[in-house]
C-alpha cells in the first residue's frame, strides 16, 4: 500500500515537473523574444535618432545656406563703399576713420561667415567653368588663349565646399570669334591615296 501511494505520489511529481520543465521552455522562449523586440526596436530608435539629427542638420545648413546667400549682396555693397571712400581716406582725416570703420565691419562680416564655411574663390587667370563662373562679356584677344577668365566683375563664393554664387565674369575669345584650329583626324591613314591610285 505504502509502495503503491508512494508510486502515485512519484507519478505525480513527474507530472509536475515535466509541466514546470514545459512552462520553464515557454516562458524562456517568450523572454528570448522580447528580448529580441527590444535589441530591434532600440536599434530602430538609435537609427530614427541618427536620421531626425541628419535632417536636423540638413535643413540648419539650408537655412544658413538661403541666409548668407541674401547677405551677399550687401558684402558687396560694403566692399563698394570701402573702395570708394579709400581715394578720399587720404586726404581727409573724418574720411579716413570712416574708410577704417567700415574695413574693420567688413573683416568682421567675412571672419563670421568664413566661420560658418562661405568662403570667396578667384577666377582671374582660370579657365572658364560653367560649373563655377557665369560669362557677362565676352573679349576677343591674341593675349590669352580662349575660355580664360580675364576679369571678375562680382566675386564668386562656395558655402561648406558647393558653389553659393557663382564668379561673374569677363573671357577671352579668339578675334572674329573662330573656334580654335581643330586637330586634323586620321582615322583612316592611307584612305586618300587609294582614292587617287583608283581615279
Amino acid at each position: 500500500m505504502e509502495s503503491k501511494k508512494n508510486s502515485g505520489l512519484y507519478r505525480k511529481l513527474k507530472a509536475r515537473l515535466k509541466e514546470l520543465i514545459t512552462q520553464g521552455n515557454y516562458h524562456r522562449q517568450l523572454s528570448d523574444e522580447n528580448f529580441d523586440k527590444y535589441v530591434r526596436a532600440m536599434a530602430d530608435f538609435d537609427n530614427y535618432r541618427k536620421r531626425v539629427a541628419k535632417e536636423y542638420l540638413e535643413k540648419e545648413a539650408e537655412a544658413n545656406r538661403n541666409l548668407i546667400a541674401k547677405l551677399l549682396p550687401v558684402l558687396d555693397n560694403l566692399d563698394r563703399a570701402i573702395e570708394a571712400s579709400r581715394n578720399g581716406a587720404e586726404s581727409d582725416e573724418a574720411l579716413r576713420s570712416f574708410h577704417q570703420g567700415i574695413q574693420l565691419i567688413d573683416q568682421q562680416i567675412h571672419n563670421i561667415l568664413e566661420n560658418e564655411g562661405l568662403k570667396p574663390f578667384s577666377s582671374k587667370g582660370e579657365e572658364f567653368d560653367p560649373a563655377r563662373h557665369d560669362a557677362v562679356l565676352s573679349i576677343e584677344t591674341t593675349e590669352h588663349e580662349p575660355n580664360m577668365v580675364l576679369d571678375e566683375v562680382e566675386k564668386g563664393f562656395v558655402f561648406r565646399g558647393k558653389v553659393l554664387r557663382h564668379a561673374r565674369v569677363t573671357v577671352s575669345k579668339r578675334p572674329g570669334g573662330e573656334p580654335a584650329p581643330a586637330e586634323p583626324e586620321d582615322e583612316y591613314p592611307g584612305e586618300d591615296e587609294n582614292q587617287e591610285d583608283s581615279e
